[in-house]
């Protein structure tokens, strides 16, 4: 019994109804009740319970990274609705080294963000270049991390000039569904002789391994500045050439089977600008409409066409989900349909705004620019998985 007056089901039953902050607390309640919180079918029911349709926002918040070329990133904690600050978060000497600028949200799955720091230093000829690159998973409601293994950079490597060397690198991250096992891609990029190299890092072996992939060497594969995961697929956007006029496809990255896929777009003549996110719960492209931009109000207006894809079993699909006219950058498209942008078109007190597609509304948000800065956001939902020790709960789950 885990209670004098409770039977123990009645006790995971209220437990697994709790925020994450209250039960890491709880742990040292008692040995029986530390064990229950980390077993991995609680986990799952707790998981269920927050991710349920009328605690779906309630558990999701928000992590803003500012960053300038000289200065250590910073990084703050904010409430999924109105961006409200939480506190600061001390991200670098907890997971990365302190030369790493700036670091990049590849993106959140099951209350775990993948994390990517890069020092230039070390890339660009210093004493250990093996180790410019650092990739981390992070559990921001336990606040458990960890460091992946390092990848040494292969011999044959040119790399880029400081300006263009995320180019080589892309990334994904999400989870195998028939495995449960949270899986990192890495895509690089080799210039001499031009072709691609992929590989695959598991969590339950904690290893890197390099996979057949067969990708076109000719193909310009595009880093989404948003997050680009959905059911166990990653997905990025494409750039061929062919008869002297470029097109665009879509590429996944199934995480079960470990192949990729093209998959037709509904323009394919949209150019670099064009990106791709996940919008209530679909793939979406954005697609820029270059000819409609125009001046309002707030200066000039950027007009995207959004187009949501329809899986069947047997072929995608496309539908325009609608046509926004927005002042400046998209840096978050939220669960709740609102857009939120980098204020650039503000004159002074920049900040970030909320922008609602359907009637055009814009609402300055409480997050201001403190000189030259540069925003990234990721949402995640709060959950306690672990990042340490993974392999061993997915055994007992099992078992």
């Amino acid at each position: 019994m885990l209670s004098r007056h409770l039977p123990e089901d009645v006790v995971t039953e209220i437990l697994s109804t709790l925020p994450v902050k209250s039960l890491m607390r709880f742990k040292s309640v008692s040995k029986a009740w530390y064990t229950l919180i980390r077993n991995p079918h609680f986990i799952a029911k707790h998981d269920n319970f927050a991710i349920s349709d009328h605690n779906r926002n309630h558990c999701r918040r928000v992590i803003l990274e500012r960053y300038r070329a000289i200065d250590t990133p910073r990084f703050s904690m904010h409430s999924n609705d109105t961006l409200e600050f939480s506190g600061d978060i001390h991200l670098i000497p907890q997971l990365f080294s302190e030369d790493i600028n700036p670091v990049l949200f590849i993106g959140s799955c099951n209350g775990i963000v993948c994390v990517v720091g890069i020092s230039a230093e070390r890339f660009h000829g210093g004493p250990d270049p093996d180790r410019a690159w650092e990739i981390g998973l992070w559990n921001p409601a336990t606040r458990e991390s960890k460091r992946l293994p390092f990848v040494p950079r292969p011999p044959d490597f040119v790399p880029l000039p400081l300006d263009i060397c995320f180019t080589s690198y892309k990334f994904g991250f999400g989870i195998d569904l028939n495995t449960n096992d949270f899986k990192v891609v890495k895509i690089t990029c080799f210039y001499s002789p031009p072709h691609y190299q992929v590989e695959l890092y598991n969590l339950t072996t904690d290893s890197w391994r390099v996979i057949d992939a067969s990708l076109n060497s000719a193909d310009f594969i595009k880093k989404s500045n948003f997050p680009s995961y959905l059911n166990g697929f990653c997905y990025w956007l494409i750039f061929r050439q062919r008869c002297d006029r470029e097109y665009n496809l879509l590429l996944s990255f199934d995480m079960s089977n470990e192949m990729f896929r093209e998959i037709m777009l509904p323009h394919d003549d949209v150019g670099s600008l064009a990106d791709i996110a996940i919008i209530n719960d679909s793939v979406a492209v954005i697609f820029p409409a270059y000819s409609n931009s125009s001046r309002n109000d707030v200066g000039i207006s950027m007009e995207y066409e959004i187009w949501v894809m329809n899986e069947s079993i047997v072929e995608f699909s496309w539908t325009k989900l609608f046509t926004i006219a927005v002042p400046s950058r998209p840096l978050q498209f939220r669960d709740d349909g609102l857009i939120v942008l980098n204020g650039g078109h503000c004159v002074s007190d920049k900040c970030l705004v909320l922008f609602d597609p359907r009637t055009g509304e814009l609402k300055n948000l409480p997050i201001y620019d403190e000189g030259s800065e540069t925003f990234d956001l990721v949402s995640y939902r709060e959950s306690l998985v672990l990042v340490n020790g993974w392999r061993n709960v997915l055994e007992q789950q099992y078992t």
